[in-house]
């Protein structure tokens, strides 16, 4: 049974010590508890986008169709003129999908031989929440096999 324990903005985006917004993602605990937690909607989001790009479609259960379909273009055939249009739209699309809150401003993908040898993909996502579009923050993310 859910217990709510209080109402409040979540778009919340000043640093505070007692409002737990989520979990953290690849980030080590705090003295709070088990898990790190975000107490900002911006930090929150920027861990909720990386799940999403981190997360291949069909690997999560009861929910197939969650994730991005960046994971396919790791041994795919690379275009240096298609790969950052195909990198962009599977960013797009999972975002438009799954975090509608989310405002994409910019993806950056550098193209790197070396990288598209080893199949790793880095990406640097800029980005903002939708409910506020004047604090910006970048993700980086890279992905391989």
């Amino acid at each position: 049974m859910a217990i709510e324990l209080g109402k409040f903005n979540v778009t919340d985006l000043t640093e505070n010590a007692y409002k737990v917004l989520g979990i953290g993602i690849n980030r080590t605990s705090d003295s709070n508890g088990i898990f790190a937690v975000n107490y900002t909607t911006l930090t929150q989001a920027k861990d909720n986008l990386k799940n999403l790009i981190l997360t291949k479609k069909g690997e999560r259960l009861m929910n197939p169709n969650f994730g991005c379909d960046i994971w396919g273009l790791l041994f795919e055939q690379i275009n240096e003129e298609t790969i950052s249009t195909k990198i962009e739209s599977s960013i797009l699309d999972a975002v438009g999908t799954w975090l509608p809150y989310l405002n994409i401003e910019q993806i950056i993908f550098d193209y790197n031989e070396a990288d598209i040898d080893t199949n790793k993909i880095s990406v640097d996502v800029k980005f903002s929440l939708k409910s506020n579009t004047t604090l910006t923050e970048l993700l980086s993310v890279t992905i391989n096999n």
